[in-house]
């Protein structure tokens, strides 16, 4: 080989090792998330956990921050976010590596496990009768979030402030609601209708739908308003207002149905600082920041990986993502 070849040669094979790193599925990733008030929260050196998702964008951003969360007290995490949380750690060991997730109120079966499909059973179970029948599985059940999981009523700006005041509507002009029809439970005709005329006197013309055509309906004025699941993110892309509820009506007497920490026992007791890592998100989590990062990931098309930590990094709660 010539000199001038031989000498060119390192270089060369430097290039295409470069190259190749940055081509197809690599291995490489970001840096861990650093910093911030939940590095000063616990210290979770030594701990390791698996992290299972689930099969909404709501739970796999979730999963993201959990990852990230623990990665900025020292801990070590694994992503298994295509892995649905609530139903692997409530399996044993020897069936599931998953150590811990979350898990949405609305859908959860009085078992602990999502309701089948995702629809969402006859009524509600609440948070101390997960917490009950779990205790002795082994499964720990931790606060939900501040956004509290119940469906909301949209309309275009400008239409009505709150509930009382779309009731009022109904009143002085034909007033169309259209509804998903696995809303909260409340009506055969469309779920969730019931607790707004109880609530609120407010009995307009239902018209379920799905949730897109819904949205559709009431950015186009078809609909006065909509019924839908409160994370959607399409509500912020499609400029639609969410009515105050003052009454709570849509909640239920069930309490909240927001998004719950669920993990082993063991794993908890074995560093209990990290329930203070989800409290600090749990207690940040609001409506308007769910469906604003639910939107950047169906909507924009961004990586829930991404989402959730520009989200963290904006709070404080981590430093450097």
């Amino acid at each position: 080989m010539p000199r001038t070849a031989r000498a060119c040669a390192p270089a060369a094979l430097l290039s295409l090792v470069l190259l190749l790193a940055g081509c197809g599925n690599s291995t490489l990733t970001s840096p861990d998330a650093s910093g911030g008030l939940l590095a000063h929260r616990a210290d979770l050196r030594a701990a390791s956990y698996v992290v299972g998702g689930g099969p909404t964008t709501a739970l796999r951003l979730l999963c993201q921050m959990t990852i990230a969360a623990v990665q900025a007290a020292n801990g070590t995490a694994e992503d298994e976010c295509g892995k649905v949380a609530a139903v692997d750690v409530h399996g044993s060991p020897q069936e599931s590596d998953v150590d811990t997730g979350w898990a949405s109120l609305r859908t959860t079966m009085p078992d602990g496990t999502p309701a089948p499909d995702g629809q969402l059973p006859p009524t509600a179970t609440p948070l101390a009768t997960l917490r009950a029948t779990d205790a002795p599985r082994g499964v720990a059940w931790l606060d939900p979030t501040a956004f509290d999981g119940a469906d909301v009523v949209v309309t275009r700006p400008g239409v009505a402030a709150d509930l009382p005041a779309l009731a009022a509507l109904t009143a002085t002009r034909p007033t169309t609601l259209c509804a998903t029809t696995d809303a909260v439970p409340g009506s055969p005709v469309a779920p969730g209708t019931a607790a707004l005329l109880a609530g609120y006197r407010f009995a307009p013309t239902v018209v379920p739908q799905d949730a897109g055509s819904v949205l559709a309906g009431v950015a186009t004025g078809r609909c006065t308003a909509g019924l839908v699941p409160g994370e959607s993110g399409r509500v912020p892309a499609l400029g639609l207002a969410v009515l105050a509820d003052p009454r709570g009506v849509l909640v239920g007497p069930a309490g909240p149905r927001g998004f719950a920490p669920v993990m082993r026992q063991g794993v908890l007791a074995g560093h209990p600082g990290v329930a203070d890592l989800f409290g600090e998100i749990t207690r940040r989590l609001d409506g308007p920041a769910m469906r604003g990062m639910v939107r950047e990931v169906e909507v924009d098309g961004r990586d829930p990986r991404d989402v959730a930590r520009r989200w963290l990094v904006a709070e404080g709660l981590v430093a450097k993502a």
